[in-house]
């Protein structure tokens, strides 16, 4: 009678990793799979549209929810710039103390960017910068604030609901001035 050594028949220990390497790898090439076919299960497989439950909702639904191509935030950023009036970076030291003029100024600078580079789109994140000297940091900071506010409360249609990033930051620079960075948002869901 023959004998076997000790160990034949049975899997070494150490392959146990490789054989779970390559089943996470396994379950990642399917995940993967799954999120290039936009999760319909199936590469190129489209979903159908939904009948239209009665005659009025048939109205030219809005561009922002009918956008065909990638969902979510668009990654290009739209960067303007506006003067404002003399003083500007140090009335806003108290938030909410710019002038109706620039607050004129803001709204239309923001009007003719979405115009120029909107295409039917909502406003998903917005980054400011209050440009002013070291020494009025604090001070160009709450101007970004006081702007982002602003354009939030001026213009709400043109933001993708309330839950829309703002950020206030501070650039180096002569003061009374702002940077606006706009990122639209490709398909604003649950927004008519």
């Amino acid at each position: 009678m023959r004998r076997r050594p000790p160990g034949a028949g049975i899997a070494p220990r150490h392959l146990a990793g490789w054989l779970f390497a390559d089943l996470f790898l396994v379950l990642f090439l399917v995940v993967l799979g799954m999120v290039a076919s936009d999760g319909t299960g199936a590469a190129g497989a489209k979903k159908s549209p939904k009948p239209s439950a009665s005659p009025s909702s048939s109205a030219s639904p809005s561009p922002s929810r009918t956008a065909k191509g990638p969902t979510g935030l668009d990654p290009r950023r739209h960067t303007f710039a506006v003067s404002l009036s003399s003083g500007a970076t140090g009335r806003a030291a108290g938030r909410g103390n710019l002038n109706a003029a620039d607050r004129k100024k803001i709204i239309a600078a923001l009007d003719k960017e979405i115009r120029a580079s909107g295409d039917g789109r909502r406003i998903g994140m917005v980054i400011t910068f209050g440009v002013a000297p070291q020494s009025m940091l604090g001070a160009a900071t709450d101007l970004a604030e006081d702007v982002n506010a602003t354009l939030k409360s001026r213009r709400p249609q043109a933001f993708c609901g309330g839950n829309v990033g703002t950020r206030p930051f501070w650039s180096g620079g002569s003061a009374d001035r702002v940077e606006i960075e706009l990122y639209y948002i490709n398909a604003c869901e649950g927004q008519g």
